[in-house]
């Protein structure tokens, strides 16, 4: 079987080696990729919903590589590559559904299937998000699941971007392209007034921006078209196969954008495969949207989650014919990067994203810094920052798309020093990422449970593994391939297996948070006040992890009547919380129910203390022996939540009690502590039929523990009577 993979990879390489070798020439006056040498290498024309056009000529190139290639097939898969186009459209990071870098993601940017373009689409792959099959991603009305382990990811390790120039001097650039890696992606002005007979041509003159996009699949040099002079490319639609012929139609050389614009006109998607990397490290989110002129050295600070390696990095870059060096540092302090750990050199012969492998991978080590450092000889250095994006391709309307950044992750190299990008465009990331191989993985059986929380773990490797160790962070730690762990200790646990290798590599995983142990409590607290006075009760909450958001459902009724007069977070713990909502009230049925958050993306760290305060007021008829429970329970849709990035769940509740003031030890209420208090107790526990309990209950409890019974007596009869007196009631 391993000599059969590895004949078919061979062969793979050497058609694809075969396909370069004769693109090289001379291109050809007419070509199609339908019928290559008798092979076709375009995909089935699809049929587009909404404002997914873009989506779809990202697509349709990236399925053609992989027919070129037969990475396709040599993967395993069936049929002819079909790719999720509204997987990408959900999940590109632009728009309403979905934004990474604001918080809450979502809310702001394009609207859902109504536009997006290739730099769009670029910075979607290079995150290593997609592309994903039709099978797994491809829903339109909803969005599918970002990440699933079941999904077939395929990276795509290059993107170019290309144009014919003002007197079509580079169309055997994209011509060569083509024939090398399969359709292109492209744009155009859509307008009955530039087709005619399934041919396409958008004067100079005309001025209206791209609002199309499509894939090229072929040309004809000698294609009479409305333009002055011959030659058109031919094009693969998304409207389905009724459309022209076929669903392909022509554009003439000379058409204002397909194959002249410099974002959009002659995109080429090359070397796609199957998703090797377990990780991409990343700053920037949003991909290349400003590009920093002059800059020819930056680098990249980044944290290691996993002991993994380092093997490949990818960049940006804004000009064509552009040698770079890139360089893995270990160390950068006092202003300098120290301690080189890898350094790679090269060529790049045109504008685009680019994956380079390392000459020496790079081992890191859990929770170590490392710095991904690239010299690019000219064209300055693209980075992500917040921008405008055009709704429909190059639509007169736009929208802001906002990034974010921080301090201490982007640095370019000014004279002598170096500068943090943030001080240039606080906003800004350079496009600069690290790609890693875990080589070792583990499951466990459940990841958020309530302690005592017992997991069971088992560890996977694609290394000859030698030995396992597990560190459980708490402590503990165990070996072997399969083992179960009791965790003791509430919040959540970066566990670790380590694995040594037969030839002697280390490699170690490490999933932050991947352990939840919870012991969160919320409760109301006790409190006693007269008849007409208010009564503060606070809330009191635990949680083991950092929470965002709380929903704190309140019922307040029993004997006693209360009235809600108001509530604050005054001298609470969730004062760090900018919003407090009062998202319901019913005074009938004595409820309201209360919401905590913030607009940002600050969270309440774990710890306990007060998140709440209800000033209530004591009804001035009440009577002695009346009281009202603060129930937390939850009701009608509102329920008691703790919301976490982790996970969202109920904590365990308390009820605390609203009640008039007592003496301690006074069981029978007649305002003193004395032997008719001791046979009240008695008769309340012993008499035939027993006697009427304390009231309230708490002031029979003498010694405090909880429980009314003898000791409670005995508590009391030496405070009464023994010489020297016993210690005074106690009472809860």
């Amino acid at each position: 079987m391993g000599n059969g993979i590895v004949k078919a990879g061979l062969t793979v390489v050497f058609l694809f080696i075969l396909i370069g070798s004769i693109a090289l020439a001379d291109p050809p006056s007419y070509f199609d990729l339908r019928d290559y040498n008798g092979q076709n290498y375009v995909t089935s024309v699809k049929n587009q919903s909404g404002g997914t056009c873009w989506t779809h000529g990202t697509m349709a190139a990236i399925e053609s590589n992989l027919l070129m290639t037969g990475v396709w097939t040599a993967a395993g898969e069936s049929g002819e590559p079909n790719l999720a186009e509204y997987h990408l459209d959900w999940w590109n990071g632009f728009n309403q559904h979905n934004n990474d870098d604001i918080y809450p993601p979502e809310g702001s940017g394009l609207v859902v299937h109504q536009g997006g373009d290739y730099r769009v689409a670029t910075a979607y792959l290079a995150r290593g998000e997609g592309a994903v099959r039709d099978i797994d991603g491809q829903i339109y009305d909803t969005a599918a699941a970002r990440f699933d382990p079941d999904y077939h990811r395929y990276y795509v390790r290059d993107v170019e971007w290309l144009v014919v120039g003002d007197n079509l001097e580079d169309i055997d650039s994209i011509k060569t392209k083509i024939m090398q890696y399969g359709a292109m992606g492209t744009c155009l002005c859509s307008d009955g007034g530039f087709i005619s007979g399934c041919v396409h041509y958008q004067p100079e003159y005309y001025y209206y921006d791209p609002n199309h996009a499509v894939a090229i699949v072929g040309w004809d040099d000698n294609k009479p078209t409305q333009a002055p002079n011959p030659g058109a490319w031919l094009i693969k639609n998304s409207w389905g196969g009724s459309y022209c012929e076929g669903g392909y139609f022509w554009i003439s050389y000379y058409d204002k954008h397909c194959g002249h614009h410099p974002e959009m006109g002659g995109i080429s998607f090359q070397n796609v495969e199957p998703m090797q990397y377990d990780r991409v490290y990343y700053h920037d989110y949003h991909g290349w949207r400003d590009t920093l002129s002059g800059v020819t050295e930056a680098f990249n600070a980044f944290i290691a989650e996993s002991g993994e390696l380092l093997t490949s990095v990818s960049f940006f870059t804004a000009a064509d014919n552009v040698p770079y060096t890139v360089r893995i540092y270990d160390t950068f302090e006092d202003g300098q990067l120290k301690d080189e750990l890898s350094v790679t050199s090269g060529f790049i012969a045109h504008t685009g994203f680019h994956t380079i492998d390392l000459d020496v991978p790079v081992h890191l080590t859990f929770d170590d810094e490392f710095y991904v450092y690239v010299n690019l000889a000219h064209g300055g250095h693209p980075y992500d920052m917040t921008s405008d994006v055009p709704v429909l391709l190059g639509a007169d309307y736009r929208t802001t798309v906002e990034s974010s950044a921080e301090p201490g992750q982007s640095y370019y190299k000014s004279g002598a020093n170096w500068v943090d990008l943030t001080e240039y465009e606080v906003t800004g990331n350079f496009c600069i990422k690290a790609l890693t191989k875990l080589g070792v993985s583990y499951t466990p059986n459940s990841s958020i449970g309530w302690l005592p929380f017992e997991v069971e773990f088992e560890g996977s490797s694609t290394l000859d593994v030698v030995s396992w160790l597990w560190d459980f962070d708490d402590g503990d730690s165990a070996t072997g391939q399969t083992v179960s762990h009791v965790f003791n200790h509430a919040g959540s646990h970066n566990v670790t297996l380590h694995v040594e290798a037969g030839d002697g590599d280390y490699r170690s995983v490490t999933y932050r948070d991947g352990i939840v142990a919870l012991a969160d409590t919320m409760k109301s607290l006790s409190v006693m006040g007269d008849p007409g006075t208010q009564v503060v009760v606070d809330i009191y909450g635990y949680n083991s992890i950092p929470i965002s958001k709380l929903s704190i459902p309140v019922e307040y009724y029993g004997t006693m009547k209360l009235t809600l007069d108001s509530f604050s977070t005054a001298g609470c713990r969730t004062e760090v919380f900018d919003t407090l909502v009062w998202v319901h009230y019913d005074p009938w049925n004595r409820r309201s129910s209360f919401l905590l958050y913030n607009l940002s993306d600050m969270t309440l760290e774990a710890g306990a203390g007060p998140v709440l305060k209800l000033y209530f007021t004591i009804s001035s008829s009440t009577t002695a022996g009346q009281y009202a429970d603060i129930i937390l329970d939850g009701y009608s849709g509102h329920l008691p939540m703790f919301y976490s990035p982790l996970i969202d769940y109920t904590p365990r509740l308390s009820t605390g009690t609203v009640s008039l003031p007592y003496t301690c030890g006074d069981a029978n209420n007649d305002d003193a502590v004395n032997l008719l208090d001791v046979l009240y107790i008695i008769d309340y526990l012993y008499g035939t039929p027993p006697g009427p309990a304390p009231d309230p209950r708490e002031s029979g409890d003498a010694n405090a523990d909880g429980v009314i019974n003898l000791l409670d007596i005995l508590y009391e009869i030496s405070y009464l009577y023994d010489t020297p007196p016993g210690p005074a009631p106690l009472c809860p």
